[in-house]
């Protein structure tokens, strides 16, 4: 078996290991690609997107899952992966064969490399998994895609790729460096995904000034507008989970619908909704998993909301709250939420930093309690009877890796 991260390193991760101080992505370089590829960006097989701050993984599983129930092939692009880099490209809800994923990546880097050096700025990594993704999903037949973006719409490489739809999950205050300082401009980044051409941007309830955004983005493309409230989701009452991931899951079957629509197929019957609902087995979403005498409750809230609601969920599960929290969540998330979360909290909390992770992580004398190391979450994690692991997509993954999650389906 090849070293995948020897692999990756040499091959999505090449540019952007080897930037400048200060350098950014460079937009254009992921057009170059797709001309070197002879991938068509702007027309490629019917495409939701999927952007926001917090729930695009699970509203992109499922909107995969209910795409593929209804006979449909699905070409799935998660940004990050559940687990591993490789999780990030699926069809129908299933990893690439590992043979076809390395070919694969050698042969987007035999492109890269075949264009001039990078001179404004480098690809990044979620922008060459995405190219990944589109040439695998048109040499293997998908029908419809479903594309999660790295970070922001407008700026990110998903915002150069030609979508019928687009989703878009809840917005909230986030790299500020890279998409402005304001929910206004952070919303504007992210719903300029939606081109002319974009027919239909279905979004949850937001804030009053990502909400104005939103209208006047879609007013200006003519583009239809879809608002996913509580109202919306009712129908799907018993079929998801309650709570914000209940709405992402929700949002994303409702998107999956109007993709549908739009593409002239029938609607899914309500069966086909529930038979996707129970099909979607994505960790890491307030998931429940036994390692060794512990148990490990992971979830990828980045908002204090997030947090409190997810503690709110270990105390249903186990009649307490836990006994040890693991929370790892940097400083262009809500960091200063979480900090209000944990001075209310009786038992231990431990910060945990990963190496090797592009996030602003606070110092250690931000941070009220104590601190370690990807290198003490083995230990951490059988360290007492319950545990809470809750922060990035990044930090789950690390921790159900260790917790020996099989991510090789997501439904």
């Amino acid at each position: 078996m090849p070293d995948l991260d020897t692999l990756e390193s040499r091959t999505a991760f090449r540019e952007w290991s080897a930037r400048s101080p200060g350098q950014r992505a460079d937009p254009s370089r992921f057009g170059m690609l797709a001309a070197a590829l002879g991938v068509e960006v702007q027309h490629p097989a019917p495409a939701l997107g999927v952007v926001g701050s917090k729930g695009k993984g699970t509203t992109v599983a499922y909107a995969s899952a209910l795409l593929a129930e209804t006979g449909l092939r699905v070409g799935t692009v998660f940004s990050p992966g559940l687990v591993t880099n490789r999780d990030r490209l699926r069809v129908n809800g299933a990893v690439l064969p590992l043979d076809d994923y390395t070919a694969l990546l050698e042969r987007v880097d035999a492109a890269l490399r075949s264009l001039p050096a990078p001179a404004d700025g480098y690809i990044a990594p979620s922008g060459f998994f995405l190219m990944a993704g589109l040439v695998h999903f048109a040499a293997t037949g998908c029908e419809v895609l479903v594309l999660e973006a790295g970070i922001g719409g407008r700026r990110d490489d998903l915002g150069r790729v030609g979508l019928a739809g687009l989703a878009m999950a809840e917005v909230f205050r986030e790299h500020t460096d890279l998409l402005g300082p304001t929910i206004t401009t952070i919303a504007d980044d992210k719903v300029g995904a939606a081109r002319p051409g974009t027919r239909f941007v279905s979004h949850l309830a937001q804030s009053e000034e990502a909400e104005a955004v939103i209208r006047r983005h879609c007013d200006a493309i003519g583009t239809d507008r879809m608002r996913v409230d509580a109202t919306t989701r009712a129908p799907y009452a018993g079929v998801v989970a309650e709570g914000l991931g209940g709405m992402n899951a929700a949002h994303g079957m409702i998107a999956a619908r109007r993709l549908l629509a739009e593409l002239g197929r029938p609607d899914a019957t309500p069966q086909q909704v529930r038979a996707a609902a129970a099909r979607v087995h994505y960790p890491g979403r307030l998931s429940r998993h036994q390692l060794d005498d512990s148990t490990v409750f992971v979830d990828s809230a980045v908002s204090r909301d997030g947090f409190e609601n997810a503690l709110a969920h270990v105390e249903r599960e186990t009649g307490a709250q836990p006994a040890l929290t693991l929370v790892s969540v940097p400083r262009e998330k809500d960091l200063d939420g979480f900090r209000t979360v944990v001075a209310t909290l009786a038992g231990r909390v431990v910060f945990v930093g990963l190496e090797r992770v592009h996030l602003h992580y606070p110092e250690r004398d931000e941070w009220p309690g104590e601190w370690a190391t990807a290198d003490d979450l083995p230990a951490l994690l059988r360290s007492a009877p319950t545990v809470l692991a809750i922060g990035t997509a990044s930090f789950s993954s690390e921790v159900l890796r260790h917790c020996g999650v099989d991510t090789d389906r997501v439904f």
